[in-house]
């Protein structure tokens, strides 16, 4: 199969969906590999090793004009929409359930392109491309956001010694990306609070499995305060939280919204007069980049290093964080996203990709269809099951 690498065009998007020893590994299976000029430089891969792996370094036109198969890291901006076509496979994080509005992804859709999002490939709840993202952008929130503490506040949040007075922090969600927001804060002994859904039991068993280890009581041995969400009564919650804000220095959302929990019946878990409640300079952090969806006053930002302030108080919301660090995020992605790529690369025909589960899983849109129910039901968009839009022609082979 005749494989592209596209390099990425977003603000500060420094990672590239291929290492060069993934590419030769391709190569030495027959697969021609096409990777942009430039595309590997801000992860630190050079066009040089991209050549001396078997690949050949073009301009972006001729990558798509010779690759079925396309490889980025982030959702096309709308800019790109007209680089694909029915032939193309585009294998990339896609997020047509987040901040794409609905009318930009019936005009990406209309392409009529084959897209698998990374985020959704998995099964029974797992979803291993995403994961390895997830979990370095609970670790570079919590860093940002203790050094925007320190600027902005004048508060050492991490209490190394005795006689440091340390921070506060809170945060919200226990999943992945809380998780790793846990150990980095905790590591460095900040004073935390901790949202979660089910309480002491659940979060130590989740840490332990995290972490590799066996009946450790993360709750005690990092004194965490943790508040039990009451999904009947959120209300409840909210007054819990904002009886705890105005002494947090830094306020990390780490969820985003449960099905059980729509915005008529609780608009927002933190709203405006809860983050005006806390110090000036104190930090507000959603490092899920849900625009305004937990938090009132949280929009994402394309930039690695912009934030503002919101009554007063500073607020960073990046939304593709590990681009920070390329050349780590990169090699932690790729380690997860190949097999993948090599198994679509030695596909027979496209009707193929139906018989892995967690491949067709992640398949969002085919033949100017979007063929992933949630993002329709989210985005108010027509859906139509996968198996639906294969068609006989779809199980010729690929070349």
């Amino acid at each position: 199969m005749n494989i592209g690498v596209l390099k990425e065009i977003k603000r500060d998007e420094r990672r590239v969906a291929l290492q060069p020893i993934q590419a030769s590994a391709l190569s030495q299976l027959d697969h021609k590999i096409y990777v942009e000029v430039g595309a590997g430089d801000g992860a630190g891969f050079s066009d040089a090793e991209y050549r001396a792996s078997g690949a050949e370094v073009v301009m972006k036109e001729e990558v798509l004009t010779r690759a079925q198969l396309l490889l980025k890291v982030k959702a096309p901006l709308r800019s790109e929409f007209c680089d694909y076509a029915p032939h193309h496979i585009l294998f990339a994080y896609l997020h047509f359930d987040e901040n794409i509005p609905a009318h930009e992804i019936s005009e990406l859709v209309s392409r009529g392109f084959l897209g698998i999002a990374y985020e959704w490939v998995g099964k029974a709840g797992k979803y291993p491309l995403l994961e390895p993202m997830s979990q370095l952008t609970g670790y570079l929130f919590a860093q940002r956001a203790l050094d925007l503490c320190s600027r902005n506040k004048g508060v050492f949040c991490p209490r190394n010694e005795s006689h440091l007075p340390g921070g506060r922090a809170l945060i919200v969600g226990c999943g992945n990306i809380g998780l790793s927001a846990f150990k980095y804060l905790s590591d460095l002994g900040v004073a935390l609070t901790i949202v979660v859904n089910r309480g002491r039991e659940d979060f130590n068993a989740k840490a332990n499995i995290r972490f590799g280890t066996k009946g450790v009581d993360y709750v005690s041995a990092a004194s965490v305060n943790l508040i039990v969400m009451d999904k009947k009564e959120p209300s409840r919650t909210q007054d819990t939280i904002a009886g705890v804000l105005p002494e947090t220095d830094v306020l990390l959302n780490c969820a985003v919204r449960r099905p059980e929990l729509p915005k008529w019946r609780m608009e927002y878990l933190i709203d405006r007069s809860m983050v005006r409640a806390m110090q000036r300079g104190s930090v507000v952090c959603d490092c899920t980049a849900c625009d305004q969806d937990l938090i009132e006053t949280c929009i994402s930002s394309a930039s690695l290093y912009h934030s503002y302030r919101e009554e007063g108080i500073v607020h960073y919301n990046c939304d593709h964080i590990p681009s920070m660090v390329a050349n780590t995020a990169t090699r932690m992605l790729t380690s997860r996203t190949f097999a993948y790529i090599r198994y679509i690369a030695s596909l027979q025909s496209r009707a193929a990709i139906t018989e892995d589960e967690s491949l067709s899983n992640g398949v969002c849109c085919y033949r100017g269809h979007l063929t992933h129910a949630l993002s329709a039901s989210k985005k108010g968009l027509p859906y139509r099951a996968l198996s639906d839009v294969i068609e006989p022609s779809d199980r010729t082979a690929m070349r």
